[in-house]
């Protein structure tokens, strides 16, 4: 509560005595003197009393906050411009006046769940001592909060395994998928979100369940945690895509889409043979056409993509990615060999061969720095296939393996561990898959991925059989001839 103007008689005079000789700020006394305030409002004066010209000069001149009513129920793109909303439905009056798309978000859940969140969110575990008695009630409430909205039907009181793998997940593996700029956003809009959403949130805990078996991978609860929780998310991933899609769900079927590749592209174990290119199965591409279905979303949502919390993001990346955008016809500027082996000329356009279009994408990663800085750019490679080159992909035309197989090795320099088994899988099963062929070209296009991951092509041992070890004769030293 603010202070209150002292009323009593006594204590006026001496304030005015004391103001003569000693000109000073008034303010609060009593034990809130020398605390910071949240507001800042004058403290009057009586009537009879005139301030000197000293403190005229000095002190500072505060209005008190007109009373207003707090816009709770407002449409989403005044609480995104944080301006106030009138509530009119179903267009408020400023939407109408600039000419943007009014819309407003469903039902907020109850204050009792609000107040979970903000202790989970804001209340940092690191700040707390994990062993009193508030962090472990705060935990417990959180525990309950995800066993309720995940009908998990647990009665026990104890710290369950989803609140483990939300700390881990906020803690260890937002840094191990995610840029600095993202991490922020997965720790908070994301974290927020999830509390109001099973499918997120089943999303959220599938991950970091994932990578708890990555670290420990002997330990067979997580793995038993990490299928049920993928199994949950997949389910009602694909029941929320059968629904209708719009501003309610948008933020949480992106966030699953894209948290769903560490899903995608993890494997069990490092087997070649397993690979889509000794496979029939049209399934067997899954996890490199799943950035597609974020580009199906992304179109569903169009008009309403500006109050999503991906926003900034998504137009990060696409500023990236502009040089990707109508590719010029020609192989100016494309790798020599690879434009070679695609059958690219100066006529070329995009529309008379499918591998231009990937093949400029591709010249452009080569320039790029081999890191986790490059990540974004990588993805966005995936997501921007189109079905022409798809359907090169899936016949195993060798220009569409090779390109493919280039964009895995540069993807290794990422070092993502969700990542890793996958790409050196399907490296060295297209090396294996093309080491017999008889065109020169392919062969020496395929010595780079190859040295990516660790595969042994067949010409290249038989050159080196053929160039015979480096032997070098033997020449008794000094020392061996007085050991002798």
């Amino acid at each position: 509560m603010l202070p209150s103007p002292e009323t009593s008689a006594s204590p006026e005079a001496a304030d005015r005595t004391q103001s003569k000789t000693n000109p000073r700020r008034s303010g609060p006394s009593g034990p809130l003197q020398g605390q910071k305030s949240l507001f800042r409002v004058p403290m009057y004066r009586s009537s009879g009393t005139r301030p000197s010209n000293s403190e005229r000069s000095t002190e500072g001149v505060y209005h008190a906050r007109r009373p207003h009513r707090k816009s709770r129920s407002g449409c989403l793109p005044c609480k995104r411009r944080r301006v106030k909303c009138d509530e009119t439905q179903p267009h408020c009056l400023r939407c109408q006046k600039h000419g943007v798309t009014c819309v407003y978000a469903g039902p907020e859940c109850p204050t009792n769940e609000k107040g979970v969140v903000s202790v989970f969110i804001e209340k940092k575990p690191e700040l707390v001592s994990p062993s009193s008695s508030q962090y472990s009630m705060y935990l417990l409430e959180v525990a309950e909060k995800i066993d309720e909205l995940l009908q998990l039907g647990s009665k026990k009181r104890h710290l369950s395994d989803a609140v483990r793998a939300l700390h881990h997940f906020h803690h260890a593996t937002t840094p191990t998928i995610a840029t600095q700029r993202v991490q922020i956003l997965l720790r908070n809009q994301l974290m927020q979100l999830a509390f109001n959403t099973p499918l997120l949130m089943h999303t959220i805990i599938a991950v970091a369940t994932s990578h708890l078996r990555y670290v420990v991978p002997d330990n067979t609860a997580y793995k038993m945690a990490e299928a049920y929780h993928w199994q949950q998310a997949i389910s009602q991933y694909s029941k929320e895509l059968g629904c209708a899609v719009g501003p309610h769900n948008m933020d949480a079927l992106f966030s699953t889409c894209l948290l769903m590749t560490v899903h995608a592209f993890q494997l069990e174990e490092y087997n070649p043979r397993k690979s889509f290119v000794f496979s029939d199965d049209p399934q067997a591409l899954s996890w490199l056409t799943l950035q597609g279905g974020l580009r199906h979303l992304l179109g569903l949502t169009r008009p309403w993509l500006f109050i999503s919390m991906w926003w900034e993001v998504f137009m990060e990346t696409r500023h990236e990615s502009q040089a990707f955008e109508d590719p010029p016809p020609g192989r100016e500027g494309l790798h020599p060999e690879l434009a070679d082996i695609c059958g690219i000329d100066d006529t070329t356009t995009e529309d008379s061969n499918p591998y231009l279009a990937p093949l400029r994408m591709l010249t452009l990663l080569l320039q790029a720095e081999r890191s986790i800085k490059s990540f974004s750019k990588y993805t966005t490679f995936m997501g921007r296939l189109l079905p022409s080159f798809w359907a090169q992909l899936a016949k195993k035309d060798p220009p569409a393996l090779i390109i493919i197989s280039w964009w895995l090795a540069m993807l290794d320099s990422t070092r993502c561990w969700w990542a890793e088994t996958r790409v050196r899988s399907e490296c060295a099963a297209i090396c294996m898959y093309l080491e017999n062929s008889e065109d020169p070209r392919i062969l020496r296009l395929l010595e780079f991925p190859a040295e990516v991951c660790g595969y042994l092509l067949k010409h290249v041992r038989e050159r080196a059989e053929m160039e015979g070890p480096l032997f070098i004769p033997y020449e008794p030293s000094q020392l061996d001839i007085d050991i002798q």
